[in-house]
């Protein structure tokens, strides 16, 4: 199971990558054209039906180009729905690291704080010790 999801989400990528790329873009808008103008200079052809086999023109398919390009929407749906997903999924566990890591730096920054708090106390305490020995220094020397 856990292949077939691998292959999967390697299927996925690379469809969601191709689907966005200008070449894919550029692909069937050519296609597009080729399919116009292929309509509009061999009308007779369509007519005819020897451009295309009976089967794919015929009624009981009902123009089976289109259940083919409904079906392919949907699959590259799905599969540009799941690599969005997983680019969510991997965002959400960024931003948490991200919240996590700012929450590490806030305890440090308030352990430096606390740190350096006592420090100063301690300093404060040492200056008073010197200026009464000094006073006392002082005191001796009258």
């Amino acid at each position: 199971m856990k292949k077939l999801n691998e292959k999967f989400i390697r299927i996925a990528d690379v469809v969601s990558w191709g689907m966005g790329t200008p070449t894919n873009i550029a692909f069937w808008i050519l296609a597009v054209v080729v399919w116009f103008a292929l309509g509009y200079t061999q009308r007779e052809l369509f007519a005819r039906g020897d451009f295309l086999p009976d089967w794919f023109t015929s009624n009981a398919w009902n123009f089976p180009l289109n259940t083919i390009t409904t079906l392919a929407e949907l699959y590259i749906g799905f599969l540009v729905a799941a690599a969005a997903n997983r680019s969510e999924r991997a965002l959400r566990k960024m931003i948490e690291h991200t919240k996590q890591t700012v929450d590490r730096v806030e305890e440090i920054n308030s352990k430096q704080n606390e740190i350096l708090k006592l420090l100063v106390d301690y300093q404060k305490k040492e200056l008073q010790t010197e200026s009464e020995v000094l006073k006392e220094v002082q005191s001796l020397k009258k």
